[in-house]
């Protein structure tokens, strides 16, 4: 049997003393949010979570927490908790996962989450595609469905002036 290197054994026990808190970080949810199966929003919900409630951060995919809860466990938003602070917990330096994720301090910070636009090198580089033509085409819907789709989320008809039109 082979024997590990000397040097590696420190190196894996600071690894996993890093690593297991951050498995283990505490969070509290800031509004209602539903807790999904995977992490997308086409996935099936597991449950609706209400404000206040709390979980057990087990995972991260992208800006998706994998949290276990009371209700059950599943996928979420991070943008819709906040972690427990790590001074609630007698710590300084806290588990790795909130120290890069929170405990979020009073500041006033404006975050916003974007798509970057097309610039004209994207619009030179652009070729015609007949399959992503046909895949745009699917997504469309009847006038009908999608006013009734509106209608069930609580959205209504709002006219909307012209940029160019007289005030």
């Amino acid at each position: 049997m082979r024997r590990l290197p000397e040097w590696l054994i420190p190196v894996l026990a600071a690894t996993l003393l890093i690593a297991l808190p951050a498995a283990a970080q505490q969070v509290t949810l800031e509004r209602d949010s539903p807790l999904y199966a995977e992490p997308r929003l086409e996935a099936a919900q597991v449950t609706q979570l209400k404000q206040g409630a709390s979980g057990e951060v087990i995972g991260k995919q992208g800006a998706w927490l994998n949290l276990k809860t009371a209700g059950g466990s599943g996928w979420l938003f991070s943008f819709n908790v906040r972690f427990q602070s790590q001074k609630a917990e007698g710590g300084d330096g806290g588990p790795a996962l909130g120290r890069v994720f929170g405990p979020r301090r009073n500041v006033n910070v404006t975050s916003t989450i974007g798509v970057r636009g097309l610039d004209e090198q994207d619009l030179r580089q652009a070729s015609f595609s007949a399959a992503q033509m046909k895949a745009l085409d699917g997504y469309a819907v009847s006038k009908q469905a999608a006013e009734e789709g509106a209608r069930a989320t609580g959205l209504g008809p709002e006219k909307v002036e012209y940029l160019d039109a007289k005030r």
